[in-house]
Formats: C-alpha cells, sequence, structure tokens
C-alpha cells in the first residue's frame, strides 16, 4: 500500500482570473464566490481534495493588487499568508489577456520565494491556439515555471494533466488534514459570501466594492422567534447588506424593491443548495461610509 503523501497550494493571480472557479471545479462543488466583478474573493479559503494515497489542500487568494483601503490591505496579508504556508504556487493567468505591470510585480514576488511555480493559462476556450502560443512564449522567460499548464476552468478543460502533475508533486509526507475536512469555512461565512455574490451579479458595474454582507440572525428550529411554518430543518437567516453610498443603498433596494427581492431570491435558492434544508431568507440595507477603513468593522465581518 502505498504512503500517504500531501501539498498545499495556493491559487493565486491578479483579480479576475478564475482562481475561485478553479477552486470550485477542482473541489466537485461550489464553495468560493465567482462573479465577473474583480477583487470577489476577500479571505484566504481552504478547499480540500482526498485523491487515493495524496492529499491536496488548495488555498484560494484575493486577487493581486494595490491596497487603497485597510480592507485591500488585509487582502494582500491573505494573499502573503498563503504564499508563506503552500508547497506549490498555482500562478493562475486569463490567457485573453495582456500581460501587465500587475502581473509584471507579481512574477517579482514570486522569483523571491523558494517555491515550485506552476503557470495556468486560464480560459483557453476563448483564445485560437496560436495566441495561446504566443501567450506561453510571452510568459515563459518570467520565472522558472515547474510546468505551464492551459486549462479551461469554467468548463473544465485539461485539468486531468494538471491533476497528474499535482499528484506527483505532493511530496510531504501523510496528511494534513483529517479525512471528511473539506473546508475550514463556515456556514456562516459561506452564506454571507453567496449573497455578496449575488449583489455584485445583479448589480454588476452599478455597485462596485463598497459592499459587504453580515449575517445579524441565523436562527434553527427550536430557538426563540424562529418561524415554525419553516419546518423542523430549516435555518432562518437575516443578513445586512453595507454599502458605502446612499446611491448605492438605492440602486440595491430598485424601483419598488425588485432588485433587492430578486437578490433575495437568488441568493435564498443557492444559499437552499448549500445548506441542504429549507431556508428563508431576510436581506436589509444600510449605508455604512468609510466601512473599508475601519478595522473594528472589519473584524465584525472577519474580513
Amino acid at each position: 500500500m502505498a504512503e500517504r503523501r500531501h501539498a498545499t497550494l495556493a491559487l493565486i493571480g491578479l483579480p479576475n482570473a478564475g482562481k475561485s472557479t478553479l477552486l470550485n471545479v477542482l473541489l466537485g462543488q461550489k464553495l468560493a464566490a465567482t462573479s465577473q466583478i474583480p477583487q470577489t474573493t476577500r479571505t484566504r479559503v481552504l478547499g480540500v481534495v482526498n485523491r487515493g494515497d495524496v492529499q491536496l489542500a488548495f488555498l484560494d487568494t484575493p486577487g493581486f493588487h494595490l491596497p487603497k483601503h485597510i480592507l485591500n490591505e488585509r487582502m494582500m496579508s491573505h494573499v502573503e499568508q498563503a504564499l508563506e504556508e503552500a508547497d506549490l504556487l498555482l500562478w493562475v493567468v486569463d490567457a485573453d489577456a495582456f500581460l501587465g505591470a500587475g502581473e509584471r510585480a507579481l512574477a517579482k514576488r514570486l522569483k523571491k520565494l523558494d517555491r515550485p511555480v506552476y503557470l495556468l493559462l486560464n480560459k483557453i476556450d476563448l483564445v485560437s491556439k496560436s495566441r495561446l502560443l504566443e501567450k506561453i512564449a510571452t510568459y515563459k522567460d518570467l520565472l522558472p515555471f515547474k510546468e505551464i499548464v492551459p486549462i479551461g476552468a469554467r468548463l473544465g478543460l485539461n485539468l486531468d494533466p494538471l491533476w497528474s502533475l499535482l499528484e506527483r508533486d505532493a511530496e510531504r509526507n501523510g496528511w494534513l488534514y483529517d479525512p471528511d475536512t473539506f473546508t475550514d469555512q463556515t456556514e456562516r461565512s459561506l452564506a454571507s459570501e453567496f449573497i455578496r455574490e449575488k449583489v455584485l451579479r445583479k448589480t454588476r458595474e452599478e455597485v462596485p466594492h463598497g459592499v459587504a454582507v453580515l449575517i445579524e440572525r441565523w436562527l434553527e428550529a427550536g430557538q426563540e422567534e424562529y418561524p415554525e411554518d419553516l419546518g423542523p430543518e430549516g435555518v432562518f437567516i437575516a443578513a445586512r447588506i453595507l454599502v458605502d453610498r446612499d446611491g448605492h443603498r438605492k440602486i440595491l433596494l430598485g424601483s419598488q424593491g425588485e432588485m433587492i427581492k430578486d437578490i433575495r431570491q437568488s441568493a435564498q435558492r443557492e444559499l437552499r443548495k448549500l445548506l441542504q434544508r429549507p431556508v428563508r431568507l431576510e436581506l436589509f440595507v444600510k449605508v455604512d461610509e468609510g466601512w473599508r477603513d475601519r478595522p473594528e468593522k472589519l473584524d465584525r465581518l472577519e474580513l
């Protein structure tokens, strides 16, 4: 019988490269919030996959960027933490984008680390073969990459070769986590992220990064004020959506409350899938200017 081995792998890259989409596909179920809005991921998210004798612990991270608020500084500290923890670094790059200053800065940071780096050229379904070859040629001189793997995370393209390489290079003895461990995220933290994802998806560019979600009540059967008509297996969730400006609040509410109703219904469906039980969700919107620069608020939001 082969000995158990493990590796910790950090998913890193610029905002909107597809790191969270890749994490969800590798795990086989949704764990990280995704949207077309950059900087959707704000914390370090652990997802564990056991494949035969090999355990792979993936760390999804916020997109590499220059901080403008205390929130962004904390996001970048999560990136640094993951870089220190990881045995292997998976640099996810949008194959349909151009090599710019941000990725050159990230390459310099990675070059200082004595860690194997894989270049994962994502979104190959959006580029021609010739464009992909040009992209490989452009990047290959930035770093001495362990491997260069073109993938399509959204469609699950070319992931089998990636799995083989990761299993091959998992060299640490034993397993780091219990076989039943899937993530370090709580149900509450996942719920708040899934609600925020719906806000970003529904409002797109109209409500930018100045939005956060705070779970204020989480009631289960037997607790005071639990709605009995929800049944004995359900959960009642009340969440407050924080925004920076009154204009954003008006957008979120929408005409006659239609937008917030749409967000609530969409998030409620997602939470039912996540929690595998009946969910009733209530949402409120509050203007809280400058919350991204207040440490005590960020602490309460677990950011």
